[in-house]
């Protein structure tokens, strides 16, 4: 009887052991599966951010700027335990909004405005400055003579300007390369005076299609110029009148290409155009756009050769005349070290492109030069020279003997051989004799890593 009570002692005892170790296996497993389930979101939340910011090669700091529904995705709520299938799900859907999101982001539109300045520039630049837009400005050079303020304040606003020729003449511009050539010099010297800057962009008046043949192409790129014509046409130069609903039709028809270049006008008569600025770049930001400046980054656009630009038989220039103005003028947008000039107690700066070394002399601009330095020039026609006033010298740069005049008094003058030669329109002499001939002689030259300078008497 003691023995059977022994044993149903041990048995309630082993009974009692083999519960408490069912409860402790029980209690382990339920937190064992709140750890894996509190696992899986932390890692489903971090593989996910890494996915996105690898997708993106973005740090994951970048992740704060990611639309909330992306976020939400990868937030599992506390009631929701997230499988296997699930976080494949959330991860894919995550990438999947990023990816879209850099789509979205990698769509650019240049915005162009042709024929300006004109009184539209004025309302154009007003909402391009709401906008918080940046365009790209190709500028008649008659246009540009006769709103200088109107230059100067697409320059001071961020905006950039291109070269549309002089006076949009079809007949003259397409007569012949060294006609077009002449426009683009001129107006390129009245946008250099009035900003400091040249363009080096240049827009054909009706585009390049039917207009250029290979000559015009070759000898512009040659030359350093861009040339570059549009993707998309707003139709506000098609006739007169084009309302502003239509222009923003046309404008907004495709917003699906990652990259637009769009030809508005902003000359005399397209009031209707400006009407339609505002919904067109709403329509871009909407679509995901971001708005870029036309600069030598990025490709340009240019239509083919057309057979009726081919046939008009026009006469390529002659090597000579390519050897003295095409290919000097490429030194004007090449990459370099500006030339500092220090005359008496005035300085000034020549960007690289604006001056050449040749044989070891700096051959500099006449004009920009002597304007800079507090002086001025004038133009000679008859006797194909340039009149200097300058510090009180009267100098004359004869262009078709190659000398440099001083005037003396007494009707006396003081002849030196010079360096003096015409490019592109404009009239260019040796530095140093401009220098020794105006009584003001180099005291020093340096180079250093970062500039020239000429510092003179």
């Amino acid at each position: 009887m003691k023995g059977n009570k022994n044993t149903h002692g041990r048995r309630n005892l082993i009974s009692g052991l083999l519960v408490m170790v069912v409860i402790v296996i029980v209690m382990l497993g339920w937190n064992a599966g709140e750890s894996v389930d509190s696992w899986m979101n932390r890692s489903l939340q971090s593989a996910s951010a890494e996915s996105v910011s690898v997708k993106n090669n973005l740090p994951l700091v970048a992740m704060q700027e990611l639309p909330p529904k992306a976020e939400s995705i990868v937030t599992a709520s506390p009631e929701v335990k997230l499988n296997s299938g699930t976080a494949q799900v959330s991860k894919v859907s995550t990438t999947y909004s990023a990816i879209t999101a850099a789509k979205k982001a990698s769509k650019t539109v240049y915005i162009t405005f042709d024929d300006g300045p004109s009184d539209n520039t004025f309302n154009v630049l007003k909402i391009l400055q709401q906008q918080g837009v940046k365009a790209t400005f190709f500028v008649l050079g008659n246009q540009a003579k006769s709103h200088p303020e109107l230059i100067n304040a697409i320059w001071e606003q961020g905006h950039a300007i291109g070269n549309h020729t002089y006076n949009h003449n079809y007949h003259d511009l397409y007569s012949g390369f060294t006609e077009f050539w002449s426009q683009i010099k001129k107006t390129e010297e009245i946008v250099r005076g009035i900003t400091g800057v040249r363009p080096q962009l240049i827009r054909a008046p009706g585009g390049t299609f039917d207009h250029f043949d290979n000559t015009y192409f070759n000898l512009l790129k040659q030359a350093g110029y861009i040339v570059t014509d549009w993707t998309v046409d707003s139709g506000d130069s098609k006739r007169k009148g084009v309302p502003a609903s239509e222009i923003l039709k046309e404008s907004t028809a495709d917003l699906k290409s990652s990259r637009v270049i769009l030809l508005l006008h902003d000359g005399g008569g397209h009031q209707e155009s400006v009407k339609a600025l505002p919904d067109i770049i709403a329509g871009y930001k909407a679509a995901g756009y971001s708005f870029g400046l036309l600069d030598e980054t990025v490709e340009p656009v240019q239509f083919r050769v057309s057979s009726k630009a081919n046939s008009l038989g026009r006469v390529k220039p002659s090597e000579a005349w390519i050897t003295s103005n095409i290919i000097p003028n490429a030194e004007l947008f090449a990459p370099g070290k500006p030339l500092v000039l220090e005359v008496g107690k005035l300085e000034t700066k020549l960007a690289p492109g604006e001056y050449t070394l040749q044989k070891g002399k700096y051959m500099v601009p006449l004009r920009a030069v002597i304007e800079r330095l507090g002086g001025q020039i004038s133009w000679d026609a008859g006797s194909r020279s340039g009149k200097i006033a300058w510090n009180g010298k009267d100098i004359i740069a004869d262009v078709a003997n190659k000398e440099l005049l001083l005037n003396l008094p007494d009707h006396v003058q003081k002849i030196n051989g010079a360096s003096v030669e015409m490019i592109g329109g404009s009239i260019w002499v040796s530095l140093r004799e401009l220098l020794e001939t105006a009584d003001h002689p180099p005291l020093n030259i340096s180079v250093t890593e970062g500039e020239r300078r000429v510092i003179a008497f």
